[in-house]
């Protein structure tokens, strides 16, 4: 089953185009029209074609506050999954499919298109920082505020390469995270809310494993190995206290495994003798 997309061709010149040149006449175009979700929602239409091929999907429950939007809980993050489950990889690896996705969201009033330009913390909210960037003079300060609401529409590959739909956009991060859980739980036996707390240690934790995941020379990419991985971090999971879940821990693990994927197929292992494997020469 394939779901509605934006039209890549007119999506990535748009994208392109805002990028281009900081603290120019479009971004500011594009940060005036994201106050408004009605006229942002208007705005992108009249700019990017939808794909009509494919068929529309459930919404989130209610609507979202910016911070729930920004990061959404873990509970959230299951009921967008319940919702999608049916979207194959393929297509959840699309920058296009959660554009639209963002922007049925908004369309509905689920989330403030001003939500986009939120920064990480609480503080100040999107609204803010889009005036604050307008009134001033800093071409940086408007740049800056187009690139996140793009990295959180949907992605933005232009910069930032094929890991920025699995970091920066919070449905599609939370449809992956949901995806690589049940892949290893299905795969081991590891619990599944520990599994989830382990990928929800932070945003740097998170965005390290997924680039060991999609990266072109990925050392997880097979599923076996990556789900042994996480199933021992799991069983390890102290609340964050421990060093393994330190993104710069975690670099040195999946590193040293690399390193053994060189010159041995750890694959072929069957799952008992390859967990042992991990933890005495990897996890010690």
């Amino acid at each position: 089953m394939t779901y509605k997309e934006l039209n890549d061709e007119d999506y990535s010149s748009l994208r392109s185009k805002l990028i281009k040149t900081k603290g120019s006449a479009e971004q500011k175009e594009f940060l005036e029209v994201l106050k408004d979700s009605n006229r942002f929602v208007e705005w992108m239409e009249g700019k990017v074609k939808t794909e009509e091929s494919g068929k529309d999907f459930d919404l989130v429950s209610g609507k979202l506050t910016e911070h729930e939007f920004k990061e959404p809980p873990a509970q959230t993050e299951k009921e967008l999954f319940g919702k999608w489950e049916k979207i194959t990889p393929a297509q959840a690896c699309r920058s296009t499919f959660w554009g639209y996705i963002t922007l049925r969201h908004i369309k509905e009033s689920k989330i403030d298109s001003s939500f986009l330009a939120a920064n990480g913390g609480n503080l100040p909210g999107g609204l803010e920082r889009i005036d604050a960037a307008l009134s001033s003079d800093d071409d940086e300060k408007v740049d800056s505020i187009v690139r996140t609401a793009l990295r959180r529409l949907s992605g933005l590959p232009e910069a930032r390469g094929n890991r920025t739909v699995y970091v920066d956009c919070p449905f599609a991060r939370a449809w992956w995270r949901c995806h690589i859980a049940e892949e290893v739980c299905e795969t081991t036996e590891a619990d599944t809310e520990k599994v989830m707390e382990v990928l929800r240690v932070s945003q740097a934790y998170w965005e390290s494993l997924v680039n060991s995941v999609v990266s072109k020379n990925s050392v997880l990419g097979d599923e076996k190995i990556r789900a042994t991985l996480i199933w021992i971090l799991s069983e390890k999971f102290d609340g964050k206290k421990s060093t393994f879940f330190v993104n710069t821990k975690l670099d040195h693990i999946i590193k040293s495994i690399g390193v053994r994927l060189a010159w041995q197929e750890l694959s072929v292992f069957p799952l008992d003798e390859l967990k042992v494997l991990f933890e005495k020469e990897f996890l010690t």
